[in-house]
């Protein structure tokens, strides 16, 4: 006896041979699977160019931090403060950048014009890494210092403690931080700050909290 054939009238019912109703999906949704394969290919391609323009910025950036370090080694400032304001400005995203706004600081601090450095590393804070934030407070709080402003020093002190990762890094900008509220004449603040610091056992902030203490009930 025959096999029983396939009616031609079936067309639009489902087929149970697997095969053929995975080759009839695909033909039917041809266009949708080709705008997706096509979609994921642009937003690959748009990646990848992003990480090549990413790593391309990074490259300039490292080379033109590189020679406007020259200036600065060679006690040449004014140079330098140009040179590094342009690298800071330009690539103020990257690691270079953020780099050469720290040393526009130092440059102005050594012309002791320390307004002009707190003020491009405020500037330079806005699109710091996480990496770079607690450095760029603290050298701000030394701007302060330098000036005698102590409250806003202790200040900056507290935020580069907060902003670091590292442990050691933190204890050390608080106990900066207590030198400069001791200085503002804030001296319950800065003990308290010592008392918490003294109990840190083998961290080597903790003899210098322990003489502070020493210090700050001798003048009692």
């Amino acid at each position: 006896m025959a096999q029983a054939t396939r009616s031609a009238t079936s067309q639009g019912a489902v087929s149970d041979d697997p095969i053929e109703s995975v080759t009839s999906w695909l033909q039917d949704n041809a266009k949708p699977i080709l705008y997706a394969v096509g979609g994921v290919a642009v937003a690959a391609a748009a990646v990848f160019i992003y990480r090549s323009t990413a790593a391309s910025t990074r490259e300039k950036a490292s080379a033109a931090l590189y020679q406007a370090q020259a200036p600065f080694a060679e006690g040449k400032f004014d140079e330098a403060k140009s040179a590094l304001e342009k690298v800071a400005t330009r690539y103020g995203s990257t690691a270079s950048g953020q780099q050469a706004a720290i040393l526009l600081a130092q440059v102005f601090y050594e012309q002791k014009q320390y307004d002009g450095g707190i003020k491009a590393l405020e500037k330079a804070l806005g699109s710091a890494s996480s990496d770079f934030k607690s450095s760029m407070e603290a050298m701000i709080a030394a701007g302060h210092e330098m000036k005698g402003s102590w409250n806003e020093a202790a200040e900056h002190y507290g935020k580069a403690s907060a902003a670091s990762t590292f442990p050691a890094d933190k204890n050390t900008y608080r106990a900066a931080q207590a030198r400069s509220l001791t200085a503002a004449g804030k001296v319950d603040d800065a003990r308290k700050i010592w008392e918490e610091l003294a109990q840190l056992d083998g961290q080597t902030v903790q003899q210098e909290a322990n003489v502070r203490l020493g210090e700050l009930a001798a003048k009692k």
